[in-house]
């Protein structure tokens, strides 16, 4: 049985060989049949991440000792502040800080849709942070904690250094600090900072400093200008927090 069936089924295949088919049908399945396109690496790249032309050098350095910064725009560090003002644009709306663009996840992540849209039409560090006070079901102990906290502190800070338009200055001044430990003194931030001023974290020693996850994505970020193609990221260091 198996092999005569085998000669009905090479029968049938030879006999559907034989078969002359209408020159009218073949064209009709080749035009109907869409050749496809190959898309450029350029039409595949996200408009939220396109290629960069990174030329500034940051060199080697030893890391000590810490580089402490705040929030005074006119200090030394007042550039790597996360409220210094630098607009940047990701995801179709547009930012004046890093700190808005944290505050504005923060909303977005715990769906209180209401505060988000008045955090995305404020424009002042202190209008933000009492907005964010507001945000529902969004204790500050509770965000810190979030999978995402740490994520988009990466990715403001990305977007500020490498793709808004004060980028070539951002980071011909971040270059200048080579590898030094970055500390964001702010004594009122224990989580994105110390939560101490920059005397008050000399005098009191590393093990009273807060988290400083701020200035700890620094060292992702100083990794994407030396490796700009990399996939890698590297682990933070465990100077501080």
């Amino acid at each position: 049985m198996p092999k005569a069936k085998r000669k009905v089924v090479s029968a049938g295949k030879s006999a559907a060989k034989g078969k002359s088919v209408p020159e009218d049908k073949v064209v009709a399945n080749s035009e109907s049949t869409p050749k496809r396109k190959s898309k450029s690496k350029k039409e595949i790249r996200s408009k939220d991440n396109p290629e960069l032309n990174i030329t500034v050098v940051i060199p080697k350095t030893s890391r000590r000792p810490p580089f402490f910064f705040w929030t005074d725009p006119d200090s030394e560090g007042g550039f790597l502040s996360p409220w210094y003002t630098c607009p940047f644009e990701y995801g179709g709306d547009r930012y004046v800080s890093v700190g808005q663009y944290i505050t504005v996840r923060r909303a977005e992540i715990y769906r209180d849709r209401k505060s988000l849209d008045k955090i995305l039409l404020a424009t002042s560090e202190d209008e933000i942070k009492a907005l964010a006070k507001n945000i529902k079901d969004s204790p500050i102990s509770e965000w810190v904690k979030n999978r995402d906290y740490l994520f988009h502190i990466n990715i403001a800070n990305r977007r500020k250094f490498l793709y808004s338009d004060q980028s070539e200055d951002l980071l011909n001044r971040l270059a200048k600090l080579g590898d030094r430990e970055l500390v964001f003194a702010d004594p009122t931030d224990p989580h994105l900072g110390i939560g101490l001023d920059a005397s008050e974290a000399e005098k009191m020693g590393r093990k009273s400093w807060g988290k400083n996850a701020y200035g700890k994505s620094f060292e992702k970020l100083r990794h994407k200008i030396r490796n700009p193609i990399s996939p890698t990221i590297p682990p933070y260091p465990c100077d501080t927090g």
